[in-house]
């Protein structure tokens, strides 16, 4: 049954959200993730409404720590950057000012999810927060970016797919947003109700390959590239989330993405008012397992980046902390890339985990499989 949405409510007036929410310097944000949600949250627009998510469980958390960019790798590439956070091992960078909370961009795994690490950097910076905000505010954003690559950097196992061999590869990415206030009242999740106000984003994305063919140049070989390479990062994509904001807390208090029909809830990140994990700088993973593609459907790819040589293992669960397959891995120093096969997996999420031959975790990615 879905969670219960009533007209009993907590608070009388609507809020207005503030600067005094955005992130600084040497904060930690907590929060927990729900990937099996049982919530109703597509109520019709309007004030005075009442949300029940105190069924949400976490199903992994996470913590952001705020802190100074020269402290990232690609620092220097964001000169103009105030803040930098980890999520996994991607960098982002932010700029900070009293009315806006900009992403600027990000280094880590490239848009295109093949496997290889990026600088990307949006033009112009994609709009993360805003203050203030109050009930029936709308704002749009469009931003895009245009990032030239090696065909080297692709895997040999993907390359050797394409019918073509360019000189020169280049995503094309054009993202469109609209913002909406579109609903107040209060929100319960596990452990507290807080007052919100709701903010509906509708982001359209279009994400084309071009490749550089001497002598005719340039052309857009997406259709090609999301047949020959499976990659369903490439074409059209439009998404819904819901962001429930508080005018105290720094965490947003929920922020839901729903499914393709955009009727139900998919995924959750939530605050957590019960993670107690002690205050520091993030640790960096000493080795690096990259997944591509993600989302895939039957053949998975596992690359290794900073791994010592030896005997591992590779165990996949799925979000009940179920353990589905275990692969035995022997890694050498000519051998940094493995092919898993999930033609044979539900779709849905899952979590991949590397261990030594000691049993100690070296590194946990997520992996949506879809069907084919």
């Amino acid at each position: 049954m879905l969670g219960i949405w009533s007209v009993v409510t907590v608070s009388l007036a609507q809020i207005t959200v503030t600067n005094v929410t955005f992130p600084a310097l040497g904060d930690t944000l907590f929060f927990a993730f729900d990937a099996t949600p049982n919530i109703q949250v597509v109520t019709p627009p309007g004030g005075n409404q009442n949300w029940d998510f105190s069924s949400l469980r976490p199903t992994f958390t996470q913590r952001q720590i705020f802190q100074e960019p020269a402290m990232g790798t690609a620092g220097n590439a964001f000169p103009n950057a105030d803040l930098l956070y980890l999520n996994g091992a991607v960098e982002n960078y932010l700029r900070i000012t009293n009315q806006e909370v900009r992403l600027l961009g990000y280094f880590g795994t490239d848009p295109l999810g093949i496997g290889f690490n990026a600088n990307i950097q949006y033009s112009p910076p994609i709009v993360e927060r805003r203050a203030p905000m109050n009930f029936f505010d709308i704002n749009q954003i469009s931003t895009g970016l245009l990032f030239p690559f090696s065909p080297n950097l692709l895997p040999d196992s993907l390359l050797q797919r394409l019918p073509i061999r360019p000189d020169s590869l280049r995503i094309r990415l054009a993202i469109s947003r609209l913002d909406v206030i579109d609903a107040w009242g209060n929100l319960t999740i596990p452990n507290q109700t807080y007052p919100v106000l709701r903010e509906k984003r509708t982001t359209y994305q279009e994400t084309r390959l071009d490749a550089k063919v001497p002598p005719l140049g340039w052309l857009d070989v997406t259709d090609i590239a999301i047949q020959a390479l499976n990659l369903s990062t490439l074409g059209v994509d439009t998404t819904i989330t819901y962001h429930f904001l508080n005018h105290i807390s720094k965490e947003p208090i929920a922020i839901v993405t729903l499914d393709r029909a955009q009727a139900n809830a998919t995924l959750v990140q939530y605050k957590s008012n019960q993670l107690t994990t002690s205050m520091g700088q993030p640790q960096r993973e000493s080795m690096q397992m990259t997944v591509f593609p993600n989302p895939a459907s039957d053949e998975v790819y596992v690359r290794f980046n900073n791994t010592p040589p030896g005997q591992y293992y590779i165990k996949i669960y799925d979000l009940s902390g179920i353990e589905i397959r275990q692969y035995a891995v022997q890694i050498t120093e000519n051998q940094h890339e493995i092919k898993l096969n999930f033609n044979q997996m539900m779709p849905g999420i899952y979590v991949l985990r590397l261990a030594d031959n000691q049993g100690i975790t070296r590194a946990i990615r997520r992996i949506i499989k879809i069907g084919t």
